[in-house]
């Protein structure tokens, strides 16, 4: 049945991913190319969509979501645009569609508010001006992650690695980036991939939260404890 809604989707892609992910794709591309092409012709959407932390501070909040819509290199509209294919069918999966639209552009807003208070006293950030779905992506990378830590993917075609290096590969990459251009233009990218990263409750920052959680959901018999060498995730390769 749920085949069968997904196929009559258009946003589906004839039932390859979840209508929620199609739509997600379908929207950035959509939103990126009148932002663009709106720019060179005289419509100011893309300096309406940019996060600029004085804009929001001056009232505009719509920009904390609307920035991740805007991508201006088709190189990484297209590399996101394959990312997102990929792993937003298993976040949906684990997730449900409306979670996985609330988690993606909640992650987004709350590093976007993250910034724009980090910008009270970064000059670099004041006058900055933030697009491109990247740092979105990247929080779908970190969260898929920490949902399969086990699970193998062949990065870049040809590398075999697990979600846990996936996880570390990710945020290294980012730092490695922000050292070599300037960290105040990768501060959203930092800052959504650690919101992600507390967010989903994995190793490291989130483990302050299980502290929190896990007494909760025993006593409510929602937690269950699996161990890690009957983890289906380990015998899976794509």
């Amino acid at each position: 049945m749920g085949s069968s809604r997904r196929t009559g989707n258009p946003f589906a892609f004839g039932g390859r991913v979840p209508a929620a992910v199609g739509g997600l794709i379908t929207a950035t591309v959509v939103v990126s190319l009148a932002a663009v092409v709106g720019e060179r012709n005289g419509l100011p959407l893309l300096q309406l969509f940019v996060l600029a932390p004085r804009a929001v501070w001056g009232g505009e909040v719509w920009r904390l979501v609307t920035w991740v819509l805007v991508e201006t290199e088709p190189i990484n509209l297209l590399f996101g645009g394959l990312i997102l294919f990929w792993f937003g069918r298993d976040l949906v999966e684990a997730w449900g569609e409306r979670r996985f639209l609330a988690t993606y552009f909640g992650v987004a807003a709350v590093a976007g508010a993250l910034t724009c208070l980090a910008a009270l006293g970064w000059p670099a950030l004041d006058s900055a001006r933030f697009t491109g779905f990247w740092a979105a992506v990247d929080a779908s990378i970190v969260a898929w992650a920490l949902l399969h830590p086990f699970r193998q993917i062949l990065l870049f075609f040809a590398l075999p690695v697990s979600g846990k290096a996936l996880l570390w590969i990710t945020v290294g990459g980012t730092v490695l980036f922000a050292l070599f251009t300037g960290v105040a233009a990768f501060v959203p990218h930092l800052l959504a991939e650690a919101v992600a990263w507390i967010w989903v409750g994995g190793p490291g920052p989130g483990r302050w939260l299980r502290r929190f959680r896990l007494p909760r959901l025993r006593r409510r018999g929602r937690f269950e404890v699996i161990r890690a060498d009957r983890d289906p995730d380990r015998n899976w390769l794509n």
